[in-house]
């Protein structure tokens, strides 16, 4: 089978912000995926290992994976913001201790994941099965369930996953660019990565081109590589491209910091229909335009946050987080439900440690929209059934918790209740 007869699924989303303890709101603006909707719901604890030593991506079905170092966690369920370990990363490419990136495949069988140096590790979810393949690396994805994309300095290469670790497959399709930056393919297959750090131009850091499906699959299969600079469509010039990765709606998020211009600090926001614009040759994005870049900051009171995101399809969820961190933050687009419609919100614990949270609502019936609650700021869902919804968490400590509806949000105090 080609490489362009086999079929990409990636998605990464994107938002605007509003919080209770990290308030940032966007009026009336909305990018192709409505982001104006998207609000914080909550902070969800991640595995660490410290400060840069952590990565995390996301399987199909909605659990967390994250490499903390050289250990491998998983979530226990989708959104249960709990993890069981896995064991260390095995074979010669380890010990990590600064994981580069970590890729769940699209099937959802196998992950990658970058040493920082000399390796990339293909390993099975279940089993941490698998080798290491000796290339150099800065970031990766998955084209399909075979081929993964790699960022490494100037070059761009397509690693045949199944090919022999000591004699890998592995095709440079892409040169002259600069120093490294992200990855991201969009829903139609076509490739996106950055300047990472200006080192001679023309192209400046942060710039994120696009090149089509159709050239870099023609380079693979033995076409001139790629020329970087001379090659491509710029779509935007946001921070310094570090991640990458588009929503369903085609909005893509960056993450990084240019340090030469003061352009740190934030998660960068690109609207899809400026993407678009710009294959139309309409020119890169506009930073100066809110409709078509606007810049994230979920902890104003920082001014050092390293941010990158990686979207919750299963879950619709955001996972923003700020590697300095051992937590995401997580954001959703909004119900539609609204304060005025929350008739009560409670909550208790039982004599056994189980709180328990409920939300009765006016208006229609809202079957099967999904709400939010926080409790001690750790966020879960709820589906609605008719006019209410219901949290349950079990085994809770000892003390006082505090339990907050954040979806809707900012519908009043949280409810403190104590276990016994």
């Amino acid at each position: 089978m080609s490489i362009g007869s086999r079929v990409m699924r990636r998605f990464t989303s994107d938002c605007s912000l509003a919080a209770t303890a990290f308030v940032l709101t966007f009026a009336g603006t909305t990018f192709a995926g409505d982001i104006g909707d998207y609000g914080l719901r909550g902070v969800a604890p991640l595995p660490s290992a410290g400060a840069f030593q952590d990565m995390f991506d996301v399987h199909p079905d909605g659990r967390v994976i994250v490499v903390a170092a050289n250990d491998v966690y998983v979530e226990t369920s989708p959104g249960a913001r709990r993890f069981e370990p896995r064991g260390g990363l095995p074979g010669g490419g380890g010990p990590v201790s600064y994981p580069a990136f970590v890729r769940v495949s699209p099937d959802g069988t196998r992950f990658a994941v970058g040493n920082s140096f000399d390796a990339v590790g293909v390993f099975d979810v279940e089993t941490l099965a698998g080798a290491w393949f000796f290339v150099g690396h800065y970031d990766a994805e998955w084209f399909d369930d075979v081929h993964l994309a790699i960022r490494d300095a100037g070059d761009m290469t397509l690693l045949d996953t199944t090919s022999d670790p000591k004699a890998p497959v592995n095709p440079r399709f892409m040169t002259g660019g600069p120093f490294s930056a992200g990855v991201a393919f969009d829903g139609a297959g076509n490739l996106y990565t950055g300047t990472g750090l200006t080192t001679g131009g023309p192209s400046q850091t942060g710039w994120v081109k696009g090149f089509t499906r159709a050239r870099w699959q023609s380079a693979v299969e033995g076409a001139p590589p790629i020329d970087y600079e001379a090659e491509g469509v710029q779509v935007c010039d946001v921070l310094s491209a570090a991640s990458l990765g588009f929503d369903v709606s085609g909005n893509l998020h960056v993450g990084g910091g240019d340090f030469d211009s003061g352009d740190v600090d934030a998660l960068g926001v690109v609207a899809g229909e400026a993407i678009a614009a710009a294959w139309r040759g309409e020119g890169p994005a506009d930073n100066k335009n809110p409709d078509e870049v606007r810049r994230v900051d979920p902890d104003a009171a920082n001014d050092f946050n390293w941010y990158d995101a990686t979207y919750n399809a299963a879950l619709g969820e955001l996972l923003v987080r700020d590697a300095w961190t051992s937590f995401a933050y997580v954001y959703t687009a909004g119900s539609g439900v609204t304060c005025e419609e929350v008739r009560a919100f409670r909550a208790r614990c039982s004599a056994s440690g189980r709180v328990r949270a409920r939300v009765r609502l006016s208006g229609e019936t809202h079957d099967g929209v999904v709400l939010y609650a926080t409790l001690d700021g750790v966020p879960h869902q709820a589906e609605a059934a008719g006019r209410k919804a219901r949290w349950s968490w079990r085994g809770v400590d000892a003390g006082e918790h505090t339990v907050v509806l954040t979806d809707p949000a900012d519908c009043g105090a949280g409810v403190t209740v104590t276990c016994p």
